[in-house]
């Protein structure tokens, strides 16, 4: 029970880095926005590349583990607007992952169109986005060992199996006894706590993938619907008309 609470609580802590990630996204978004007021075309034009790169970046961060996001190909993105074809050579040549190429166009997007405080404080946002990007598979990457996981299975299987030839309040010697004590509980009861013990073991299997929804047609977790959550956030802070009291 212990190792389905800590299970539990990962699974939560997977939920929890989510908002981490929408939040820091909001934040570079916010400072930009505020730092280059959508008036000038030049201004119109930026701002956009840094609403594809932050959208990209936090679609990446989710691709390798949402079933759903794996059908996307970098053709699907051309087509919607999210990259351009120069930009999809650069992301074919990266080392390890396309995120950490579009992390590293963040970076330069900041320097080069901040200036001064705005641009230190969105280079602290832009860290706690990076670094809560890569602890999205870092948790999902968090697993008990082997051995364990099948020791518990095992230990698991075994009780619920001697679970019914357990000791019991009634004295078999005395067959009266045997004859006049309630037989209907005792069955429940075993048969409550065998469930209680098969439902954790199924719920652990199947949180072994977070994201699937054919595994958790319930519980799985939908990266797409805080994509596009943040997504509309970010068009605000980006493209939002001002008032005459800040022109």
């Amino acid at each position: 029970s212990f190792y389905a609470l800590q299970r539990i609580g990962w699974f939560w802590s997977i939920m929890q880095e989510g908002f981490r990630v929408q939040g820091a996204a909001h934040d570079i978004a916010m400072l930009a926005g505020a730092a280059n007021p959508p008036r000038a075309e030049r201004n119109w034009n930026a701002l956009f590349c840094l609403y594809r790169y932050l959208v990209l970046s936090f679609f990446f961060a989710y691709q390798s583990f949402t079933p759903r996001l794996q059908r996307i190909k970098f053709a699907d993105l051309v087509t919607c607007g999210l990259l351009v074809k120069d930009e999809v050579e650069l992301l074919n040549g990266s080392h390890r992952f396309p995120l950490s190429v579009l992390e590293s166009w963040l970076g330069c997007w900041v320097h080069q169109h901040l200036q001064g405080e705005t641009r230190q404080q969105c280079f602290q946002a832009l860290r706690v986005y990076r670094g809560a990007l890569a602890s999205v598979s870092d948790w999902v990457d968090q697993r008990a060992p082997v051995s364990f996981e099948t020791l518990l299975y095992v230990v698991v299987y075994a009780l619920c199996f001697v679970m019914p030839f357990g000791p019991s309040h009634i004295e078999y010697l005395d067959r009266q006894a045997v004859m006049s004590a309630a037989h209907v509980m005792p069955v429940i009861s075993v048969s409550l706590l065998t469930c209680l013990y098969l439902s954790l073991l199924h719920l652990l299997r199947h949180l072994q993938a977070p994201f699937d929804h054919r595994s958790l047609p319930c519980d799985a977790l939908n990266p797409v619907k805080i994509l596009n959550s943040t997504e509309r956030k970010l068009r605000d802070y980006l493209t939002a008309a001002r008032p005459e009291a800040l022109n």
